[in-house]
């Protein structure tokens, strides 16, 4: 059989799929709504396109071939990816999905509390959330719209900066009662975020604040979330940005005892690829997430 590489048929693709899931060419009919006949016949059609065999016959069992094996994962996750995009594109907006894959600390500090508000406006539309925390853990799986923290060098990514980018301390008000001096910090527990690219020390040399001598005590957590809870709590005081804090510090759950700001190369950005439109769901997204920001 000559091997081709353009394309074989959609209906000779789903045949494939039915047949390879079942292990079963009548049961693949039966599903199908096609004669047993019809899907071998399809199945040869396909495997003569293609220039390979798929399945190996025996009798009356049929096995998969180590390329019919290879095919199936393939096929089965462009025939879902065709279904839900089909119904996203051309569905009535209340009855689509929307993926959003996103930064836990984001999630849970920000985007989660507001969620209702979203779904007020648009009932019916079914969320699944996707959490991430590094760089390399987003994409893996497929997502309407992505909210990422980093510094933005993202190839092939449509990015939209979410927050002012800057870092200043917090911590529980019993801690910030010990403190009139930023040079008080060297002698309370500090929260380390690990992988920001800025932290406590550039945010002592902004504060003019000498390290070298000093025995500083880290607690070390992989998100801020995480961070946010352990300062609540009074563990220690840690850097966050000032947009994140509004409802605590209204609340007077964590206080900020000094007015200077680091600048950041980091940042929580809108991402999703370029060169591909938004689907109608992230589209709204999009627009109520920049609204609730105040960027619209």
């Amino acid at each position: 059989m000559k091997k081709r590489t353009d394309l074989p048929p959609l209906n000779w693709l789903k045949t494939f799929e039915a047949a390879a899931r079942l292990l079963n060419f009548s049961a693949a009919g039966r599903e199908l709504y096609l004669t047993q006949s019809a899907v071998s016949q399809q199945i040869r059609l396909l495997e003569h396109h293609l220039g390979e065999a798929l399945f190996i016959r025996e009798h009356r069992t049929v096995y998969l071939t180590n390329s019919g094996l290879a095919y199936l994962p393939v096929v089965q996750s462009a025939i879902s990816n065709l279904q839900r995009n089909t119904s996203e594109i051309f569905s009535p907006l209340g009855k689509g999905r929307l993926v959003i894959e996103v930064n836990i600390a984001f999630s849970m500090m920000w985007l989660s509390p507001r969620l209702s508000r979203f779904c007020e406006q648009y009932p019916g539309l079914k969320l699944q959330l996707v959490h991430a925390n590094w760089d390399n853990e987003f994409n893996r799986s497929p997502a309407d719209i992505s909210i990422m923290h980093g510094n933005g060098e993202w190839s092939g990514m449509q990015l939209h900066p979410l927050f002012t980018p800057e870092l200043k301390p917090y911590c529980a008000p019993r801690l910030a009662s010990q403190l009139s001096d930023p040079g008080d910090l060297l002698s309370l527990p500090l929260l380390e975020i690990v992988g920001n690219r800025q932290g406590w020390q550039e945010w002592f040399q902004q504060a003019s604040v000498e390290t070298a001598n000093a025995d500083i005590l880290y607690h070390k957590t992989d998100n801020l979330a995480a961070g946010m809870s352990m300062g609540e709590a009074g563990l220690g005081v840690f850097l966050g940005y000032p947009d994140f804090f509004t409802d605590q510090l209204n609340s007077r759950k964590l206080l900020s005892p000094f007015d200077i700001c680091l600048e950041t190369e980091d940042n929580y950005y809108l991402a999703y690829p370029k060169g591909r439109p938004l689907s109608k769901s992230a589209a709204v997204f999009n627009e109520w997430l920049l609204s609730e920001l105040g960027y619209v």
